[in-house]
């Protein structure tokens, strides 16, 4: 395994929190294997439990099967896209370790 730059989703409904965040900030992935849409379903948290949003259901898949083995995996966010007046919604792309050391 390794590292990996990942976009998120759903960040519309979650503009509040993104508007909060940083680059660099340290993020936390959350299992939620009861999830109505997506058994695999991975939600993207601040440090605070403020949600900004998802893994793709791509990602998520093989996010959930790394996460379910008991491995750590940390994310941090690499970018914050959007936030002008041309493109007024944030984005957040996040780079997930799934080997981190120490």
């Amino acid at each position: 395994m390794g590292t990996y730059t990942l976009n998120i989703v759903g960040e519309s409904y979650r503009q509040d929190a993104i508007r909060r965040c940083r680059e660099g900030d340290r993020m936390v992935l959350k299992r939620e294997p009861e999830n109505p849409h997506d058994a695999n379903a991975v939600a993207v948290l601040r440090e605070d439990g403020k949600q900004i949003g998802y893994l793709s259901r791509d990602n998520a898949e093989w996010v959930a099967e790394v996460m379910d083995k008991g491995k750590q995996v940390e994310a941090k966010i690499k970018r914050i896209t959007g936030g002008t007046r041309d493109k007024p919604t944030r984005g957040v792309v996040i780079e997930v370790d799934t080997a981190p050391h120490g």
